[in-house]
């Protein structure tokens, strides 16, 4: 009896030895690998496939590079991700792009590189009305910085935002000038009193500064 577990025991080992590597094998598979930055400008860094993919007629890499976009001076048609984008060329008297890319518009001070309207600095960019309805050209319209509304362009250049309140409580307009002194972003009156700030740091505990 203890024979033929011992025989048992030793024709499953040599079954297992003789089977285990072509499990192995058959379940080893291998896939290219390409980094996001090695793609070329017309191509996109397709994270499902972890390789650079083309993209299609008239298109160039997003800013992150995990999609496409259309070239400046196209407008979007369809857009459904990857190289799915259908593009579409402005017409002449209409180059510009809207910031949201689907539609062409005229711009009054020219277009940036990416194919948008450009407006001078201070100035926002309106491209709809009040009710949401395109515009066939956009209007480029400034900020209003003088006293009541003491109003600037935001980073983006789409809305006017309040100025810095340092800025209107010192110089009661949105600008630092002489002779007030503009530090860490905030004006300050030039009288020598600048106001102190509490620093509570874990290790030195609590200190004045100025």
């Amino acid at each position: 009896m203890a024979a033929w577990y011992l025989l048992s025991a030793r024709a499953v080992t040599v079954f297992l030895l003789l089977s285990l590597p072509r499990f192995l094998q058959a379940q080893t598979f291998s896939f290219p690998f390409q980094q996001p930055e090695k793609c070329d400008n017309n191509q996109y860094f397709d994270i499902s496939a972890l390789s650079c993919v083309p993209c299609g007629v008239n298109q160039r890499q997003d800013a992150r590079g995990t999609s496409c976009v259309c070239l400046p001076g196209f407008q979007m048609i369809s857009n459904n991700g990857g190289p799915a984008v259908i593009c579409k060329k402005c017409p002449e008297n209409m180059k510009g792009v809207t910031e949201d890319g689907w539609n062409c518009i005229s711009c009054p001070s020219g277009l940036t590189a990416e194919g948008k309207c450009h407006c001078p600095a201070g100035h926002i960019l309106v491209e709809r009305d009040i009710n949401g309805t395109l515009l066939s050209q956009a209007t480029c319209e400034l900020c209003d910085g003088n006293e009541n509304s003491f109003m600037v362009a935001n980073a983006l250049g789409d809305r006017c935002i309040r100025c810095e309140p340092t800025f209107v409580n010192t110089s009661k307009s949105c600008a630092c000038s002489e002779p007030n002194i503009l530090t860490g972003g905030l004006c300050f009156s030039n009288t020598g009193n600048f106001p102190l700030r509490r620093i509570s740091t874990a290790r030195y505990g609590e200190v004045d500064a100025v």
